[in-house]
Order: structure tokens, then sequence, then C-alpha cells
């Protein structure tokens, strides 16, 4: 058993195929999920697991060069909009429209339980040199 990190064999094991400018989306429950994308469903109930709780856990183990969210989010979910900030204060705001029509040309799709508005980010991998 691994001693620390993500422990789900599935997620672990699509993170490691995960190359530079791969984009990983973590979603809320609600996000419209386009067919293309590995999706890695960690949704159980309302909440369980926060999209903190999964994003946090994703920065830990990826080298992440950019990150897009959707503008609506300030207005439509304040409070996790400041989180994000703290977190991924470089992310580009575009249209919610446009974040969805990002999903299709993602890798992996890891959806939460999460179940408040607009809280979804687009990440592009990096690397660490």
């Amino acid at each position: 058993m691994r001693r620390r990190g993500i422990l789900h064999a599935e997620l672990s094991a699509a993170l490691a195929r995960l190359g530079h400018t791969d984009r990983v989306v973590v979603a809320d429950c609600g996000l419209p999920i386009p067919a293309g994308p590995q999706v890695i469903d960690l949704a159980f109930t309302f909440g369980v697991p926060s999209f903190f709780q999964v994003l946090d856990g994703l920065l830990a183990e990826l080298v992440v060069e950019d990150a897009v969210v959707a503008a609506e989010i300030d207005s439509g979910n304040p409070p996790c909009a400041a989180a994000l900030a703290q977190r991924l204060p470089q992310a580009r705001r575009v249209a919610h429209e446009e974040l969805k029509r990002l999903l299709g040309d993602a890798k992996l799709v890891v959806r939460t339980g999460e179940a408040s508005p607009f809280a979804n980010v687009v990440l592009r991998c990096g690397v660490p040199f």
C-alpha cells in the first residue's frame, strides 16, 4: 500500500500517463462531460468528495502550467472563486460555454461530488524542469 498521495488505483494510473500540455479537468457533479476523455467518477453523494479535496490532492501530484475557470464563478460562486484564487492565482477566466468546449480536448476528467455552481477547472500539465 502507498504511504501517501492518491490511493485510488485508476486515478493514480491515469495521472502517471499524463504528459506535458495534457489537460485534466476537475469537475463538479453537474458538468456535462463529452465522449472522449477518460472519466474518473469519484462522486459519492452531493458534496462528497468536495471539489477542493480532489483539487488539492491533484495539485500535490501534478505540475500545472496553466489553469482555466469559468468567468461566471466570480458572481455565481464567490467563495469558490476566492478559494481557487488562493490555489491557482494564474487561472484564466473564459465563458462557461468555452470552458465546456475545452473538455473535448482533455485527457482526463475527474468528477467530484461538488454541488455548487461553476466549481470546475481545466488544468494544463507542465514539466518539473
